[in-house]
């Protein structure tokens, strides 16, 4: 009778080691890893996603990129509903970039209600990231995204020359001599 009080008491002690090491670990994966797997996760999709919306805004018709845009501004909501670690300063300047080129879009095609929607978004976001009154006008953040296009587009064109450039002279060293 004594070795089986034993025998139990040991088998207590063993389930109760065992569901502490559970709990510890099921508490320690919800409030550290999972939530640092989902950051990193979201990082780099919205990364991912960010580049897409961009060629497709870029170089695509203008439905494949509001379409582009839209669905990118849907990964930075859901980022922020689901409160995921991530930079908030990253992400306003996401959505305030995202909402200047769907503005610009909407003023191209004409759709001014759409449009000026669009800019008081981009008003709140750049404002939340502490730009002044003067910074976050209506003219101001046309001309940044005007701005910031042209850059874009410099650079965009002079990388597409600087590529033909060395494909011709990987061309001509290809070349047998005659």
């Amino acid at each position: 009778m004594k070795v089986l009080k034993v025998v139990l008491f040991c088998l207590a002690c063993a389930t109760a080691f065992c569901v502490a090491a559970a709990a510890s670990c099921v508490l320690r994966a919800k409030y550290s890893s999972v939530p640092e797997l989902k950051s990193k996760f979201a990082y780099m999709y919205a990364v991912n996603l960010a580049r897409y919306s961009f060629l497709q805004y870029n170089q695509a018709s203008p439905d494949q990129g509001r379409k582009a845009l839209l669905e990118y501004l849907k990964l930075l909501q859901r980022i922020r509903d689901e409160k995921i670690q991530y930079p908030q300063g990253t992400l306003h300047r996401n959505f305030g970039l995202t909402y200047l080129r769907l503005y610009r879009l909407e003023s191209t095609a004409g759709n001014s209600a759409a449009a000026d929607a669009y800019m008081k978004s981009a008003q709140k976001e750049w404002s939340a990231l502490g730009w002044k009154d003067k910074d976050v006008s209506a003219e101001g953040l046309s001309k940044l995204i005007e701005l910031r296009e042209s850059n874009e587009q410099k650079l965009y064109n002079d990388a597409g020359v600087q590529m033909r450039a060395v494909q011709r002279k990987e061309h001509k060293s290809n070349e047998r001599p005659k």
